[in-house]
């Protein structure tokens, strides 16, 4: 229903009285005691203090619909009738409507448009109890076997005696709101990820699998390697959290094991390794002399992981610790006036440096700022996003990635995950010169099994499939290549009735700007209305501002969307300035 633009008719901020009938509605249709002496999650929504708005829209296909917003973000919309909770909703309140669990490939399917089809449903057993108690038309939740989260909304296509009869065919749920469709990018500053909420289906213990590449495993094609895999990373999860079931394990070792792992990392230690870092791979580079207070953000402080602040480690101050690395001979400062000091040569021959193995820390855009700007992989709300697969660092896989700082819950894209693997590779020369196979140690065995030897490319796989499986929105960055070429972004002015000039602008989707928010911005910028026109004969919509505002688009694009300044054409159009007259 939200998968391609709507229009807004009206936003209009309900009163007191109009809030208290909706929530006493909500609570009526979902059989939940409206009782205001208590706060529940699903009346937090409506308290005293939010703002709650109803915002009338037309949907691609002229559907009127309502959609009611919670400090803007949207919590429940309208549609045959009834009132269905967005997946934010179902985010703070997992068990306002039953859930139907299918496989995370069919997610970006769903994100497409497509309904979700009965063989694409994952359930417990067979019978006609696994179908739950369920009439036609009743709003049911849909996620992932990996993720309790909902990643949907819908209605149910048959009552539960229906699916059981339909054979495996046909559609189960009719999609009416999906994750990353324009209803969830509503307003982009209240974004918001799929919260990781734990996996769903049960599935059998690590004994009744052998172990990866043993003899008795050889399925014909490759799905049933997936299926082993993924059986093998839940039920060592569930095994690592009952460690009194391995009876190898004394429980003397065990709580060793446990201490070591509850020891908090030092910040000393981190902070002087990012530092560490800048020096193995940017020392050579970096332009001195620099400002100290210069230098530290701009290098270090990038490198250093997420929740690691210079407070809470003994330098307490930054100038504390470049004079710690100072007296270690790791870098030379001079004072050039009181309280102004330069860094002046970096000792990149220092053992120190010499033996340091460098590491590539990568950090999502905005990762923790909610989705104002998207929580937990977050998109920059001016830039167009796309759904793009990720992989979250789970108990399986915790000691691989706590190398690199890289914490459980946190999400990895695949080719970060084959970077971090071909690094701890290396780090620990595990590569068997001769043939060119990674000799597994400890830490990799218990992802991979009892091999000895794995192919790099295999060894990456294998880890990819033993992680946690989810999706995040992010900003397309950078421009799209068509062809070959470098897309270009086209400014013009132009004449319209009654001899007034407007600019035109092309090709800004290609760049991945979101076109409605840059028409925002430069309409509170220039103070100017804008338009959106589509150009017979050329993709993607042009955008026309009233005036010539040549000048202030080309410093927004070139400033504020990192647009290079080769990449637009037409700055010779801008209007000139009027010389002063002398006095």
């Amino acid at each position: 229903m939200f998968i391609k633009p709507y229009k807004i008719k009206s936003n209009i901020l309900v009163t007191g009285s109009e809030k208290k009938r909706l929530r006493q509605r909500v609570m009526a249709q979902f059989n939940r005691v409206d009782d205001e002496s208590t706060t529940s999650p699903l009346a937090e929504l409506f308290g005293n203090r939010t703002k709650v708005c109803t915002v009338k829209l037309i949907t691609y296909h002229d559907e009127p619909v309502t959609v009611y917003t919670s400090d803007k973000r949207p919590i429940f919309f309208e549609a045959h009738g009834k009132l269905l909770p967005t997946v934010y909703t179902l985010w703070s309140c997992p068990d306002l409507v039953p859930a139907f669990t299918t496989q995370p490939t069919v997610l970006p399917k769903l994100a497409n448009g497509a309904d979700l089809m009965i063989p694409g449903i994952v359930k417990q057993g067979t019978s006609r109890a696994s179908w739950g108690r369920h009439q036609k038309d009743d709003i049911v939740a849909v996620n992932l076997t990996s993720n309790r989260a909902a990643v949907g909304v819908g209605l149910l296509a048959h009552s539960s005696d229906d699916l059981y009869m339909c054979g495996g065919h046909g559609v189960c749920v009719k999609m009416m709101h999906v994750f990353g469709d324009k209803l969830w990018g509503m307003e982009p500053s209240v974004c918001q990820q799929v919260p990781l909420q734990g996996s769903v289906v049960n599935v059998p213990s690590e004994s009744d699998f052998p172990p990866l590449g043993s003899e008795k495993v050889k399925p014909a094609n490759e799905a049933p390697i997936k299926q082993v895999t993924k059986a093998l990373e839940n039920s060592v999860i569930s095994s690592d959290k009952n460690p009194e079931s391995d009876g190898e394990i004394s429980s003397d070792e065990a709580s060793e094991e446990q201490a070591e792992e509850e020891k908090p990392p030092n910040p000393d230690d981190l902070i002087k390794s990012a530092f560490l870092n800048v020096l193995k791979l940017h020392g050579k580079k970096i332009q001195l002399p620099m400002l100290a207070s210069t230098f530290y953000p701009q290098y270090v402080q990038p490198e250093i992981p997420e929740g690691i602040e210079m407070k809470k480690s003994s330098y307490k101050k930054v100038g504390t610790f470049f004079k710690r690395m100072v007296e270690e001979g790791l870098l030379e400062m001079k004072e050039e006036k009181k309280g102004i000091e330069k860094v002046t040569a970096l000792n990149l021959e220092h053992p120190a440096v010499l033996s340091f193995y460098p590491y590539k820390i990568t950090k999502a855009t905005d990762q923790d700022s909610g989705a104002g700007a998207v929580a937990s992989g977050a998109s920059n709300p001016l830039l167009l996003t796309k759904m793009t697969a990720l992989y979250a660092v789970n108990e399986r896989t915790s000691k691989l990635f706590g190398c690199f700082n890289v914490a459980v819950g946190q999400s990895l894209d695949p080719t970060q995950i084959r970077n971090y693997m071909r690094d701890y590779v290396g780090r620990n020369k595990l590569i068997d010169p001769g043939t060119k196979l990674v000799t597994l140690d400890d830490t990799l065995k218990e992802i991979c099994g009892n091999d000895d030897l794995v192919s790099l490319p295999d060894l990456s796989e294998t880890v990819l499939n033993s992680m946690t499986s989810t999706f995040e929105m992010r900003s397309q960055k950078g421009p799209v290549m068509k062809g070959g070429k470098r897309a270009i972004i086209h400014l013009t002015t132009a004449t319209r009735s009654g001899n007034k000039k407007v600019t035109l602008i092309s090709n800004l989707a290609d760049y991945g700007i979101n076109v409605s928010e840059f028409a925002k911005t430069v309409k509170l910028g220039a103070a100017a209305s804008t338009t959106m026109t589509e150009v017979p004969g050329s993709k993607g919509e042009q955008l026309l501002v009233q005036g010539n505002h040549i000048k202030f688009v080309f410093e927004l694009l070139t400033t504020t969307y990192q647009v290079p300044k080769a990449c637009i054409t037409g700055l010779e159009f801008a209007k000139e300035q009027k010389k002063k007259k002398k006095k």
